[in-house]
């Protein structure tokens, strides 16, 4: 019996033995929050790819650059090797976050080293060749290479690059001149070429805006460079003051303003007396914002908040703004964050009104931007899409402006590179952006491209990303008296770029991405204009 009985207990022990444990471990992705890069310009995580993108300023070495340890979302997310005290990013950096499984991130680093090389009489715009390491300047055919004065070099990092020669007067470029650089301990050899131009004055580009039009061509350097340019059809130049021009060594550049809208002009560009034949250009159309003073409104949402139009209005039929209102008045219509206001207004019969709030369990910033609300995720946040479609260049927006800050009372987080206190005054902020955002690549829609989802950080706004053309911004963290009028200059970073969007974000609360603000903060605005 008891032999029986032992064999009995063998084979149960056996059997528990073979079983094996099929729960298949959570997927859990690591989301990374910051990374700290010194000597960094610009840092941009992309979730998506696992990809950190770098801009460094031009005096980081690129091959020692000193790196902290990345911010995760959670704190299961570890790396599974410390960073080394220093690391090389003139080639992708590759490290492993660990969670449930393993994951490979990427860190790519890119360096914009300013050079340039002039000299007396030249033509055109020089040609730095990095990867050959070569600079060329060109001159009129009429100059002697064996006397050439150079007027500036930079072939390195600024401050830091030291030169084997000093050109202070005037070099024999009848030959190529050698040149070697030192910076960061390493040493880089190059050639310094000039030749002559068989073309002496010659068209770059002209873009043409909606009332401004900015015209460059190649000239000889020193000589009469400048622009005329005319309607259509008339006979009369007119000649571009002097003080409008600016020049690179042989190229000159000017911005021709007061032209108007949808008109077809002529232009010529001239080095001393030899001209350009004449270029066409038609200027854009003015094209406005909607509902820009926030007149028509309606319920046809839903009855627990407004929206900024109407679909019954012979005037502004579609929506165009939205705001968080979807999410933050699930629980009600008192916690509406963005209304019209008919008691407070700088013209005609309403404006917007932001209030931030503490809804139930999240602090929600008063906003309203051109886009649409994108859904809520869980109860933690939600997903906006910014922007419109716009292909105009206006140079900025005004609009009228009254804000009430009050003290911040709730935080949950904020941006690395600043530092928010309890009882610090909130502060308000209006943006305005134009860009080329591809949906696919920024988590939108083709309407409205760019997705942020509050509750990851690598999704919000980057005003520094590649696919902006243009960008302006105010804060303030001042209560004013009264409405006042403000106007936000756009920083363009390509004159050349047609925007496909544009992006106009008003927050009563600036940190509201980051559920920090005060429930006492309001802001109003109305009558916008875009100033072309």
């Amino acid at each position: 019996m008891t032999e029986r009985f032992f064999t009995l207990l063998c084979f149960c022990f056996l059997l528990v033995s073979c079983i094996e444990n099929d729960l298949p471990l959570p997927v859990i992705e690591p989301v990374m929050e910051s990374l700290e890069v010194e000597g960094a310009e610009s840092v941009v995580i992309d979730q998506s790819t696992h990809t950190v993108r770098v801009v460094l300023d031009e005096v980081t070495d690129i091959t020692a650059v000193k790196i902290g340890e990345p911010s995760f979302k959670d704190d299961l997310s570890k790396l599974t090797e410390s960073f080394p005290v220093s690391i090389d990013l003139s080639q992708p950096f590759e490290f492993n976050v660990r969670t449930y499984q393993d994951y490979t991130w990427t860190i790519a680093a890119e360096q914009n080293i300013e050079r340039y090389f002039t000299v007396s009489g030249q033509v055109g715009k020089s040609v730095i060749d990095e990867r050959n390491r070569r600079a060329i300047a060109y001159v009129s055919p009429r100059i002697s290479l064996s006397w050439i004065s150079v007027n500036s070099l930079k072939l390195g990092p600024r401050d830091i690059t030291e030169y084997s020669r000093v050109f202070n007067g005037p070099v024999d470029f009848s030959e190529p001149v050698e040149v070697s650089i030192t910076y960061h301990g390493r040493t880089e050899q190059w050639t310094l070429y000039v030749d002559r131009s068989e073309t002496l004055v010659d068209w770059v580009s002209v873009d043409a805006w909606t009332r401004i039009a900015w015209l460059t061509a190649t000239g000889i350097e020193g000589s009469d460079n400048g622009f005329r340019y005319r309607l259509k059809g008339d006979e009369e130049w007119i000649e571009v003051d002097a003080a409008a021009i600016s020049s690179d060594g042989g190229t000159f550049t000017a911005g021709i303003d007061g032209l108007e809208p949808q008109t077809t002009y002529e232009c010529i560009a001239y080095s001393g007396n030899n001209e350009t034949l004449s270029e066409e250009f038609t200027t854009g159309e003015e094209l406005p914002i909607p509902n820009a003073g926030f007149e028509v409104y309606s319920k046809c949402e839903s009855q627990n908040y407004y929206s900024f139009y109407d679909p019954e209005s012979m005037l502004w039929n579609k929506k165009w703004w939205d705001s968080g209102n979807y999410g933050s008045t699930t629980v009600g219509s008192s916690y509406s964050i963005c209304m019209p206001d008919t008691d407070e207004k700088a013209e005609g019969e309403a404006s917007s009104r932001m209030d931030s709030r503490y809804v139930v369990i999240k602090f929600a910033a008063g906003n309203m931007f051109s886009g649409e609300f994108g859904g809520l995720v869980g109860i933690q946040g939600g997903k906006v899409n910014f922007g419109r479609p716009f292909t105009a260049r206006p140079q900025a927006l005004k609009l009228s402006l009254k804000y009430k800050s009050g003290k911040i009372d709730y935080i949950n987080s904020f941006p690395d590179s600043e530092t928010v206190r309890m009882g610090d005054d909130d502060k308000c902020q209006v943006f305005i952006a134009l860009g080329c955002w591809d949906y696919r690549k920024y988590g939108g829609t083709p309407e409205c491209p760019v997705q942020v989802n509050t509750t990851d950080r690598s999704s919000f706004f980057n005003p520094a990303s590649e696919d902006v053309i243009a960008y302006g911004v105010f804060e303030s963290d001042k209560s004013s008296d009264g409405w006042e009028e403000i106007t936000i200059p756009l920083d363009y970073r390509s004159r050349s770029k047609v925007p496909t969007h544009i992006i106009i974000s008003c927050a009563a609360s600036k940190y509201g991405d980051y559920f920090t603000g005060s429930a006492s903060s309001t802001l109003w605005v109305d009558d916008m204009k875009l100033i072309y």
